[in-house]
């Protein structure tokens, strides 16, 4: 499965950016880079299929709590293969890319990469629209799969996924960052920082301090892929953009490799340095302090080095 070739790397960007001295290379998609999207859907637990419904799933058996997906009157530019997972294998991004993603309106569109940690990555985001009559703004995330899953199982269930009755005023609007993947639709960024809400540019760089691992409940671990998520929908946070129009995103992602990547528990080694040597330091000083002198055993040394004072009797 292959891009269509509309989608064709942008020359330069719309301003001057962190990226502008990357050097380019065609997009390697599906071998290094994913293009996904989310749009507008209804989901409907109807279970009174049609001929057609029923010929689409085969022979699968169905049962009460299947539920069929209609979509709406949406007509966006995304492309419908840009809703399911390709489920590549990427490559570690090590080349500078630059391409553009046409999202409509209360629609998604993503780049999926595999980061590199060997190498800082650069990340630059223009918004433009495709009407020019107006300047529209959208938010920019960056997010792991494990996140980027919580994120999408959102925007389905503030689009009546599995008959939630969402109100988008209040799902996490009141919930503090650190515990909102606790909520129903809770979601966050990597790092809880790489959120940019309501821009029209922006630029950020990404340096890790190894593979990102997600571990799970019963021992069995893998590696995150990261997202670079264009949100053109009004989300549950409450200082995202609202949507307009159809937008067009121009996007520029440079890596530069890294000097020498020093082991994660060097810094553990550093920090436990300082606190041995926030102990032990006054500990020897005082024990010199309280030492000095006491070589000098008899009291005529002692008079002779002038450590004491003398007295004279008359």
């Amino acid at each position: 499965m292959h891009a269509p070739t509309d989608y064709s790397p942008v020359s330069n960007a719309q301003a001057n950016s962190n990226c502008d001295n990357g050097e380019f290379k065609p997009t390697e998609w599906n071998e290094s880079v994913e293009r996904l999207a989310k749009i507008p859907t209804v989901f409907d637990m109807d279970n009174d299929y049609s001929d057609d419904d029923r010929g689409r799933r085969g022979d699968r058996d169905r049962d009460d709590d299947d539920e069929r997906i209609v979509t709406t009157d949406y007509d966006g530019p995304e492309e419908t293969w840009m809703t399911w997972e390709p489920g590549n294998d990427l490559n570690l991004l090590r080349n500078d890319f630059s391409t553009q993603l046409d999202i409509g309106n209360d629609a998604v569109g993503t780049l999926r990469v595999n980061l590199d940690y060997e190498r800082r990555t650069t990340v630059c985001v223009t918004i433009d629209s495709l009407n020019q009559t107006i300047k529209p703004s959208a938010d920019v995330y960056l997010m792991t799969d494990t996140q980027y899953d919580r994120y999408t199982a959102a925007y389905d269930v503030a689009h009546g996924a599995w008959s939630w009755d969402n109100d988008d005023d209040d799902p996490t609007n009141e919930v503090s960052p650190e515990w909102r993947s606790f909520t129903v639709v809770g979601w966050h960024s990597f790092r809880d920082v790489h959120q940019y809400e309501e821009i029209t540019e922006v630029s950020f760089s990404v340096s890790l301090d190894g593979p990102e691992v997600s571990s799970g409940l019963f021992g069995e671990s893998s590696v995150q892929y990261f997202n670079i998520v264009i949100d053109n929908t009004n989300n549950s946070h409450t200082n995202d953009a609202v949507p307009e129009t159809e937008i067009r995103a121009f996007v520029q992602v440079v890596t530069v490799e890294r000097g020498t990547v020093l082991p994660n528990w060097t810094v553990s080694v550093v920090c436990c340095g300082v606190m041995i040597a926030t102990v032990f330091i006054p500990v020897v000083m005082n024990k010199r302090y309280m030492n000095s002198g006491l070589t000098m055993v008899t009291l005529e040394q002692q008079n002779k080095s002038a450590m004491v004072p003398t007295l004279e009797k008359k």
